[in-house]
């Protein structure tokens, strides 16, 4: 059976390097075959969908759903970004402050939040993106594999330890990943500014857009000026006046609840500023809509009812002056559709972006976060029940509705996750993960140095060849045999093999982030590989070295 699985595994690991088929597809092709042959149990093979990882994960995605609704992570972006003159300097503020950020919370959608943060820095500051973007992804990855719920790839590790009697806490993965990833920040950010520093190109800007953003009671731009804030002009929007009550006021005066800026703007610019979690917007959906027929109405007519509020349109007056032409393009905010359904002067809609972050609820969000994660780290309750618990509660207290909660749920990460635990399953029933891990200690002998040097090259060439999870389910069973045989701490190799699958440094295609940062960047695969390879390298070797020494010493 060992060589059956063999070939079911490589099989599957080639298909999914090559893209050939999306990656569900080629595990539940896997897990099908290992049933029909013999290898496993259905039960055995799609344990997966119940494993206490897979449930843990979940239930984080909506926890940081929760977080990010709220606009925490982009007013604590925009804080530190405030003043900034260099790339490095840029670099030294971030990455040790999103990287503690990175270990608690999924790291993907802290990336997506950074793309236009590091655009609007090159738009306002000429700092380039490109040189901000692709460091970040990479800090960001190897602070989550920090903690047990930083990143998917640590809970399935430790979902698949613990039948094996090996416990993995909390910050188990602490004294493997935390000195690596220091070492790998520090060359981040000196290599980043010398190798991807290149100077933007300054573009023309097109301001056909009229933009009024109102100040909500108790937002947080009440008491500064819009220059303090960031919000007075960029390459995307320029603030015209402030109006208070309707009389024009300077842009350089601090701002009260009931203002409106106005703004000239580009349609991302629109976008940018009505995202902005310090105008403390309401909770509702921005439309792109058409207008319809001429009745000789503005633009302000559009808000008929309580349900629509124009923010922008294509005009040079203001929006209570702009007729309202037939074709003419305009940015509202509605709770839902059906509003702009029933308005008669609408006659196309488009989606552009959900909800506005909810800045009223932060404190709520970030106290749901610490209470699952002090829960879990203390013990109070088994990982997989604190962070259900935290899920719940960003529902019960409103900072999540319970739709956003679902939709928060990566059904293909998911799935790829449960398919990885059925992939190590059969590494282990099979008798593979044995052969395997005969082979490794024959290699190796009982010397640390050599046992823990074949796990973190073999951990990072396979991590750049497959997914995160797919590298965790293979090798897990793979390092508790070795443990077992070779009289080593099954703890130090796991931490190991859990940050060493972060090293996804040589290829956009190896992490989420990754892909993310890509095309904002304007980076190609040569951009990857160049900036990879050093990176790569360095943090390697500091594995190797920080993973030596604790095996030594714990034996």
């Amino acid at each position: 059976m060992a060589v059956v699985a063999a070939v079911i595994v490589v099989v599957t690991l080639v298909v999914m390097t090559t893209g050939a088929v999306p990656a569900v597809l080629a595990l539940t092709t896997a897990l099908v075959v290992a049933g029909v042959v013999g290898i496993a149990t259905p039960a055995e093979l799609f344990a997966g969908l119940s494993n206490s990882g897979v449930i843990t994960i979940a239930a984080m995605l909506v926890i940081a759903k929760g977080v990010l609704r709220t606009g925490a992570v982009s007013r604590l972006t925009h804080a530190l970004l405030s003043g900034v003159r260099t790339a490095g300097q840029a670099l030294g503020r971030l990455i040790p402050a999103v990287g503690v950020v990175s270990a608690l919370i999924n790291t993907t959608p802290i990336v997506a939040m950074l793309i236009p943060a590091a655009k609007e820095l090159q738009q306002r500051n000429g700092i380039p993106a490109r040189g901000l973007l692709l460091p970040i992804a990479h800090a960001t990855t190897l602070a989550g594999s920090a903690t047990l719920i930083g990143t998917s790839s640590n809970l399935v590790i430790a979902g698949l330890a613990e039948p094996a009697g090996v416990q993995l806490t909390m910050f188990s993965f602490v004294p493997v990943a935390v000195p690596v990833a220091l070492v790998g920040w520090v060359v981040l950010m000196v290599a980043a500014p010398r190798m991807l520093g290149r100077r933007p190109q300054v573009q023309d800007r097109d301001l056909s857009w009229q933009a009024e953003i109102p100040i909500a009671p108790r937002a947080l731009a009440t008491g500064r000026t819009a220059a303090e804030i960031g919000v007075d002009s960029t390459a995307e929007f320029e603030l015209v006046e402030i109006r208070r009550w309707g009389d024009p006021l300077d842009a350089a005066t601090p701002l009260e609840a009931g203002d409106t800026l106005v703004y000239r703007a580009t349609e991302t610019g629109v976008r940018t500023l009505w995202a902005n979690p310090r105008f403390g917007l309401a909770p509702q959906r921005l439309f792109l809509v058409t207008i319809a027929t001429n009745e000789q109405k503005t633009v302000r007519d559009l808000e008929e009812g309580e349900d629509i509020a124009v923010v922008a349109a294509q005009t040079t007056r203001l929006l209570r002056d702009a007729p309202a032409e037939p074709g003419e393009l305009c940015l509202v905010t509605a709770a839902s559709a059906d509003a702009l359904a029933e308005n008669s002067l609408v006659a196309m809609w488009r989606e552009l972006s959900g909800t506005a972050p909810q800045t009223a609820k932060t404190w709520i969000a970030v106290a749901v976060l610490v209470g699952t994660i002090v829960s879990a780290s203390f013990g109070i309750a088994a990982v997989e029940l604190c962070a259900v618990a935290g899920a719940v509660l960003m529902v019960f207290t409103g900072v999540l509705t319970p739709r956003s909660a679902v939709r928060a749920l990566n059904w293909n990460i998911l799935a790829i996750i449960a398919g990885s635990v059925g992939l190590g399953t059969i590494v282990v029933q099979s008798g593979l993960g044995g052969h395997i891990s005969d082979a490794v200690v024959s290699l190796a002998g009982d010397t640390a140095l050599l046992v823990v040097l074949v796990f973190v090259i073999g951990t990072t060439l396979l991590t750049n060849a497959v997914t995160n999870a797919a590298a965790a389910a293979i090798l897990t069973p793979i390092a508790l045999e070795v443990a077992a045989v070779a009289g080593l701490d099954p703890v130090v190799l796991l931490t190991l093999i859990g940050t060493c699958i972060s090293f996804t440094f040589l290829n956009p295609y190896s992490h989420q982030s990754n892909l993310m940062v890509l095309r904002p960047g304007g980076y190609s695969t040569a951009t990857f590989v160049r900036f990879g390879v050093p990176l790569t390298v360095a943090v390697a070797l500091s594995a190797i070295g920080v993973g030596s020494v604790l095996l030594t010493v714990v034996g």
